[in-house]
């Protein structure tokens, strides 16, 4: 399986991990390398010898060594070598401890199988059914609370609020998350965030005032709402979707999945993997979040750029994004054609009748063609041949601007409602991650 620097650098847990990947690049610190079916694996000396192992049925990985970063730099060090000098792994039998390593894997996978195909134990329905409810009378007592907290703000205008400090808004969430309403809490605490952030910081606290405030509502008067908008609000205000629930309740979808783009937000304690994929066969879009302590791997390897063939199950909603996937099969590095739209023109009537169906729909992905990076009035901008532009924020602008020299490219990005994050895109057939 190839994989390219750029992917290596999408899964690495921080920039340190690639510098210290970088120096264990030398042959000399290699003993022994090697290919076999399926994997690849190495070892890494340098004070003590450490055997490294990477599964490609999975992109799952090992190591002996002490670190508490995973994939750590031995690992990430084996993958930028296959990657940059795939000439020295030969193609020979696999050592005892690799195949060990392996069977292991291979057996939790049948277990993992075997357990999920087996009928789920009976519920004690009564018990169920008073946490439920207990949890129905916490959540409203504290939405009552946030009606309150919010008609008061309003009240007394917002002109204020960049003078309050992080607690003003940390109580009222605080409040919320005893009252198990954790989705709003974090809406509240985003609020923290806008005031003086921009010129138009008001008119953007307003919007999502306005929209938190219609969020409760709706949840107040959910008997009201159709299944679907009834899951996306409950889901939205914090509650969760069991994976039982998801296997019965859930939309399954076995297809060529193109994994397009992917993004990490690290807030110290927790870190979110944010995986974007479209299916080459449905044209559904699928987000795939996974959660990890501090530096700990996530518990699966989703590379960006890799066309992975399986079937996922999209989470209840008005507008089924969230995915897991539920079934790996096959995994490419390549896809001969991806779905997209033909203009910004294209791209906004789907988003707009989405969030006919969501209003809170806080992102969804952007596959355009033929589009070119400009700037104007320092303000980078996507724009297709139509003239239609869109703003965006990249990391490196300039390198993009470089590499397709004002020429037209296929651009995958998240919208968010106000601006485009360019995650990878497509030029001359090759694809670049961002």
């Amino acid at each position: 399986m190839e994989v390219s620097h750029q992917q290596i650098r999408e899964i690495a847990p921080d920039e340190k991990s690639m510098v210290a990947a970088n120096k264990l690049l030398s042959s000399k610190l290699w003993s022994k390398s090697g290919l076999s079916e399926g994997a690849v694996w190495g070892i890494c000396g340098g004070g003590r010898n450490y055997q490294v192992g990477v599964d490609f049925a999975d992109m799952g990985f090992r190591c002996n060594c002490p670190s508490r970063k995973f994939p750590c730099k031995h690992v990430l060090a084996l993958l930028l070598l296959l990657s940059s000098s795939p000439d020295i792994f030969s193609l020979e039998s696999s050592p005892d401890w690799l195949d060990t390593w392996l069977e292991k894997r291979r057996l939790k996978r049948e277990q993992k199988a075997t357990r999920e195909s087996e009928p789920a134990k009976p519920v004690d329905k009564e018990a169920q059914a008073k946490r439920i409810k207990s949890r129905e009378n916490n959540v409203s007592d504290g939405i009552e609370q946030l009606i309150i907290w919010l008609d008061d703000l309003i009240r007394s205008g917002i002109a204020a609020l960049e003078t309050k400090p992080f607690s003003f808004w940390d109580t009222q969430a605080r409040r919320l998350i005893d009252a198990q309403a954790k989705g709003l809490a974090n809406r509240v605490r985003n609020l923290a965030e806008i005031p003086g952030s921009s010129q138009d910081w008001s008119q953007r606290m307003l919007e999502e005032l306005g929209s938190l405030r219609l969020l409760v509502q709706a949840y107040q008067r959910q008997d009201t709402l159709s299944p679907n908008l009834q899951a996306e609000v409950r889901q939205l205000v914090g509650w969760t979707v069991s994976q039982t629930e998801l296997e019965l309740n859930g939309d399954s979808v076995t297809d060529d999945w193109f994994i397009w783009g992917q993004r990490i937000e690290d807030d110290e304690r927790f870190r979110l993997q944010r995986s974007w994929a479209i299916g080459l066969k449905s044209e559904r879009e699928a987000l795939i979040l996974q959660f990890a302590p501090g530096k700990q791997g996530f518990p699966e390897v989703i590379l960006p750029g890799t066309l992975q063939q399986g079937a996922v199950n999209f989470y209840p909603g008005a507008v089924p994004q969230r995915a897991k996937f539920v079934n790996k099969e096959n995994s490419e590095n390549t896809a001969s054609e991806i779905p997209v739209q033909a203009s910004i023109s294209e791209f906004l009537e789907t988003y707009a009748s989405r969030l006919a169906l969501n209003p809170w729909l806080a992102s969804c992905g952007c596959l355009i063609e033929n589009v070119t990076l400009s700037i104007f009035q320092n303000q980078w901008w996507i724009r297709d041949k139509s003239g239609a532009a869109l703003p965006c924020r990249l990391k490196h602008p300039f390198e993009l601007l470089s590499i397709t020299e004002g020429e037209h490219f296929q651009v995958h990005a998240e919208w968010n409602g106000r601006f485009l994050t360019p995650m990878s895109y497509l030029y001359q057939g090759q694809l670049n991650l961002c």
